[in-house]
């Protein structure tokens, strides 16, 4: 069997980068726009005689090996054994990928709770109730968690109770006594786009809070990378050419069982830069499909800002208040259908709504413009308003913000916030800065400005670590914070360690 440079002899890099992305000749190289990031014109150029690429815009280069890995999301070991199975080349690779056991053990749990959901009719009752046919069930691989007893002894007779332990979703109380973190909870197996089981989500059954838990942070397991259902969708949302954004679990469930498969959601989190790139790696097209009240608004305007900046054009799509995709689509399939065929490009109806330069709308149609990465795509937007307003295209441009939000440079730290600061900002987020009573409130210069971000809207400029905040119970947190933080009896830092342990995020 060969090695990795008999391998790399034996492949044309021509034809293995050229079966992703439309290569031309240029001299005795070839060049093409990078996949890599959003590339106007051909950066990116490959060397037949050398064997190598390199990308002039981003940076990105290397070998054929290296291009594979980085536009199938692999790593550098799997390239290689997928070109080597593609060109028909004997390869010996020694050693395996560190998380191949963690991988095996997730999917044998996953089969395990699957397994045990057959054995729980409450369990299945309640899916039931929420219209999960057992073809997806099946489909979703959808489970229950039993007893903790039952999942330790299963992970000893498969051998695995100690690479287990790793993914943290099992609570060491004692020498030999374990928690299930998900015990008692219908169990959603989390799959990466390979369809490898990499967590998982536990819903509750029994009224016990927080309705929703999802799987700790993990050498596997990254939450705010992670979109759920993207394996179950990818090959539909090429095949349609958009993919559907909404909030949940339930909500992907329900729509690919009533009538849209090309739908994910991100786990319970703000959709992050990292979920929207790792979409633009499936299509260039999505819909954010959003509750139409204010909370959903203000998930639009922190999620467009990322979902442009990856080169996305966007549409949204509100659904009537009160509603979300999992009872709407149940209840009213053709009006699902109706909405989702009328939902509107963001930057075209922004374009829309503005009738004067200086207008509110019109500062809001700079601000969207600002993220969008392509030079083509900004002048053509300048071009139809300068069209629609009479005004110079190069009057535009010069009202396009040169630099997105800045955060004061003396506090842009998030580690500055105290924690009862990041509490309310979180809240505020969620449920609206109005019920933050500020002028009783002794806050930062940085949780000001945050708090004035949220008022306006503009939820990009707020630190990860606040969006991506687990509250169990907002009520009880909101009043401790606000007690902490008024101006007549302001509690320093270092006094609210213990209740920052209760619940973290």
């Amino acid at each position: 069997m060969g090695d990795l440079k008999d391998l790399l002899r034996r492949l044309d890099i021509v034809d293995v980068i050229g079966s992703y992305v439309q290569l031309k000749r240029s001299g005795s190289n070839y060049t093409a726009r990078c996949p890599f990031h959003p590339d106007d014109t051909p950066s990116l150029s490959v060397s037949p005689s050398k064997g190598i690429w390199k990308c002039f815009g981003c940076g990105a280069g290397g070998d054929a090996v290296k291009f594979v890995s980085m536009i199938e999301n692999i790593t550098y070991s799997e390239a290689i054994l997928k070109l080597a199975k593609k060109y028909n080349v004997p390869i010996n690779l020694e050693g395996r990928k560190k998380d191949d056991k963690i991988f095996q053990a997730l999917e044998e749990v996953a089969n395990f709770y699957h397994e045990s959901l057959k054995e729980n009719p409450k369990a299945i009752d309640y899916l039931k109730s929420r219209g999960v046919s057992s073809k997806y069930i099946k489909k979703f691989m959808l489970g229950f968690s039993p007893s903790s007893e039952k999942l330790v002894d299963f992970l000893k007779s498969k051998g695995i109770l100690e690479v287990y332990e790793k993914t943290g979703n099992l609570i060491k109380i004692s020498e030999d006594v374990y928690r299930d973190r998900f015990l008692n909870r219908i169990i959603i197996p989390i799959r990466d786009y390979r369809g490898r089981v990499i967590g998982f989500g536990g819903r509750s059954i029994d009224g016990s809070n927080p309705k929703y838990i999802n799987s700790p942070e993990s050498e596997v397991f990254k939450k705010g990378e992670t979109l759920y259902g993207l394996y179950e969708a990818k090959d539909h949302i090429r095949e349609k050419g958009y993919a559907i954004i909404v909030e949940g679990y339930f909500d992907v469930i329900s729509m690919h069982s009533a009538m849209e498969k090309n739908v994910v959601a991100p786990l319970g989190t703000a959709l992050t830069k990292e979920h929207t790139l790792e979409l633009s790696k499936h299509t260039k097209r999505v819909v954010l499909m959003l509750d139409g009240d204010d909370a959903g608004r203000r998930a639009a305007n922190s999620a467009i800002p990322n979902l442009l900046s990856a080169g996305l054009k966007v549409k949204v799509a509100f659904l009537p208040e009160g509603k979300d995709p999992d009872s709407l689509v149940r209840e009213n399939r053709d009006l699902m259908i109706d909405i989702l065929e009328n939902a509107k490009d963001v930057i075209e109806s922004s374009i829309e709504s503005v009738e004067k330069v200086n207008s509110q709308e019109f500062e809001e149609v700079m601000r969207l413009v600002s993220y969008i990465p392509s030079k083509i795509e900004r002048e053509s937007i300048l071009q139809q308003l300068s069209r629609k307003l009479n005004v110079p295209v190069s009057t535009l441009r010069e009202q396009v913000p040169k630099e997105r939000r800045e955060l004061p440079k003396a506090v842009q730290d998030v580690d500055k916030l105290s924690y009862a600061e990041k509490i309310l900002l979180k809240i505020a987020m969620d449920l609206g800065p109005d019920v933050i009573p500020v002028e009783k409130l002794n806050l930062s210069p940085y949780a000001m400005y945050l708090l004035d971000c949220i008022k306006e809207g503009d939820l990009f400029a707020l630190p990860t670590q606040i969006k991506e905040m687990e509250i169990e119970d907002p009520e009880m947190f909101m009043d401790w914070a606000i007690k902490a933080l008024q101006i007549d009896r302001f509690i320093p830092e270092h006094k609210i360690s213990r209740l920052r342990k209760t619940k973290t995020y």
